[in-house]
């Protein structure tokens, strides 16, 4: 899809924690359009319960702009950078919007899952296998997942729930 540089395409910002709602603020002072969507959730304090309404993506915005005004959003306080592929920022389809805009609206419980892919490699973050690596080789349905743990130069899998893994980052590989 060719598009001219002032042709206005949805972009994705990656902004510093917690200043979603600021930084959409902002740019909506300089007239571009954006989206940030927000989900409902319940907080629960020492004495009180408080519904609140957070970002679905934390630490990401829409904008809708051209080419050609990229760095001027880039100038809103709490903007990091745009999600870039090979260096160049990704626009996003309006059918995508679209889609999140229609989850966003439904009035049921939306929650935020870490994205796993089978084969990535993980780490125990939680409970009694805590420092543990491994390789997840299966996701089962619901908020459980199967990782394989090398012990002893041998392969042994274990449930662990979701929350208690984080992605590892990629080994950098030199030439």
């Amino acid at each position: 899809m060719n598009t001219t540089p002032q042709e206005k395409q949805w972009f994705v910002l990656y902004t510093r924690p917690k200043f979603e709602k600021k930084i959409a603020e902002e740019i909506s002072l300089m007239s571009y359009d954006n989206y940030l969507p927000l989900r409902t959730i319940f907080r629960k304090w020492s004495d009180r319960i408080k519904r609140v309404r957070e970002p679905l993506f934390p630490n990401y915005l829409f904008v809708k702009i051209s080419v050609l005004e990229k760095h001027k959003v880039l100038s809103a306080n709490g903007v990091v950078r745009f999600v870039t592929f090979e260096g160049r920022a990704v626009p996003v389809n309006e059918e995508e919007i679209t889609k999140i805009r229609k989850i966003e609206s439904v009035d049921y419980d939306i929650s935020f899952e870490g994205f796993h892919t089978i084969g990535e490699r993980v780490k125990v973050i939680k409970g009694a296998f805590i420092g543990m690596e491994g390789e997840l080789i299966r996701r089962p349905k619901g908020s459980r997942l199967m990782i394989k743990l090398p012990v002893l130069n041998q392969a042994v899998s274990v449930e662990i729930p979701i929350t208690c893994v984080e992605r590892m980052p990629k080994p950098v590989l030199y030439e």
